[in-house]
């Protein structure tokens, strides 16, 4: 019976189990870009910016959620099918209404007033069955269910409809258009009668309708920003961001026939992605050299040119373009520790010294980067300072929370470091807190 009772949460707990397999990407240009997106949007909703995280999910079916607090996340196919800025701009305004409207704290309470009714009814329905009353206990626990999903679809219902009259209320303080929020509710809301298989997760998480588009109409009446459209700047960082996603993961020759017989920045920034994917470093290089010639301060692409030198095994020559993107980006971290990877890899005691030093300025604007903490211990290494290269270790699966492991590299970290140093202290901690 406890595998019979397991199922019926299947519903429950989908909503939150979802993305728990997802894969995460890192990248300073498109995190800058949807920062950029989003500030205006969180500081008319008198949010921080600072303190909303923002996280992209290697997925291409179309989504974009909050969990657990200030966190948002973009999978990489909303931003891909999204053809102006305006669209994520939307969506981000209605992300933002969820968290402002405080639904995530709520909807606890929600999933547990729905989850009543299945429970009692399961009970019933397993006496029943029991009790040889098949077609009865059945009929229980299957109503039992539906009961559950009708309350808490009921309740995420009324949560989509107040994070839309939020969205629509940010958009209006910033001066933006709705026009891309309502098209892309639109284009979902046909797949409201397709299986779940077939629907992208941003139906099956938010509940959508016809009268959630026409609500969106009718604000668009009356503001005077509805034909307002996206800055060319924003919409040429936009493409590239595309240009990025592409050239990263698809495949290289998908990348040559999407952008084929194109000439603009973008195209070549996809090619040029797509030919270091292809191993062929000569013609990434002259490519990313002729994109530095049109846009001689992008740090991005001294970053590229970094990366592709790095990975084709040229070393030395890898250092001069990440050291040009962080002097562009100095405040950049995930710049610094592409810079401090590349120095690293040097593997001499100077290198690994101001390696060291620019992944603690990372770190200082990025506390809880594991990459960081995974190259300082490496740099710690080199330099043969066994305890400060475990107690990084230990940091990092700390952040990572695997437990057995920080705790193992904390108390190696303590018998190498001197006793009640701010190191020491800080491996006890470690310990302290597991």
């Amino acid at each position: 019976m406890i595998k019979k009772h397991t199922t019926i949460f299947i519903f429950l707990v989908l909503l939150l189990t979802q993305h728990a397999k997802a894969q995460f990407i890192r990248d300073a240009e498109i995190e800058n870009l949807l920062l950029d997106y989003s500030k205006p949007i969180f500081l008319a909703a008198g949010l921080k910016p600072d303190e909303v995280h923002i996280g992209i999910i290697n997925n291409k079916r179309l989504n974009a959620f909050v969990a657990g607090g200030k966190n948002m996340y973009f999978h990489t196919g909303l931003i891909l099918e999204a053809e102006t800025p305006n669209v994520v701009i939307g969506v981000i305004a209605h992300e933002t209404g969820h968290i402002v409207g405080g639904h995530l704290a709520r909807t606890g309470d929600a999933m547990a007033k729905a989850s009543r009714p299945m429970l009692l009814a399961t009970i019933l329905g397993v006496g029943a069955l029991a009790a040889g009353q098949a077609d009865a206990g059945m009929a229980l626990i299957t109503g039992g269910q539906q009961i559950a999903k009708g309350s808490f679809l009921s309740f995420s219902r009324a949560q989509e409809a107040s994070a839309d009259q939020i969205a629509l209320r940010l958009l209006e303080k910033t001066e933006q258009s709705a026009q891309g929020i309502r098209d892309f509710m639109d284009e979902l809301a046909d797949q409201e009668a397709l299986s779940g298989v077939h629907q992208d997760p941003y139906v099956r998480s938010h509940p959508l309708s016809r009268d959630r588009v026409n609500f969106l109409d009718q604000g668009m009446k009356s503001s005077d920003f509805t034909n307002r459209t996206d800055s060319p700047e924003l919409q040429f960082r936009h493409d590239m961001a595309k240009a990025k996603i592409y050239g990263f993961l698809d495949h290289p020759g998908t990348t040559f026939r999407r952008y084929a017989n194109q000439n603009n920045l973008p195209a070549k920034y996809a090619r040029a992605i797509a030919f270091y994917k292809n191993g062929e470093t000569q013609k990434a290089v002259e490519l990313v050299d002729k994109l530095i010639n049109s846009q001689p301060n992008n740090p991005y692409f001294f970053e590229l040119k970094g990366q592709i030198l790095y990975e084709a095994g040229k070393l030395n020559k890898s250092i001069t373009p990440y050291r040009k993107s962080v002097a562009l980006a100095p405040n950049e971290p995930l710049l610094q520790i592409g810079l401090a990877t590349s120095l690293l890899s040097l593997e001499n005691k100077s290198s690994a010294e101001e390696a060291l030093g620019i992944l603690k300025n990372a770190l200082r604007i990025e506390e809880d980067n594991m990459t960081a903490f995974y190259q300082m211990a490496t740099a710690y290494a080199l330099l043969g300072d066994t305890g400060r290269a475990e107690l990084a270790t230990a940091e990092r699966y700390y952040i990572l929370g695997n437990i057995k492991k920080a705790s193992m590299h904390a108390h190696r970290a303590m018998k190498y470091l001197p006793k009640n140093s701010p190191e020491w202290l800080k491996a006890q901690d470690i310990m302290a807190n597991l």
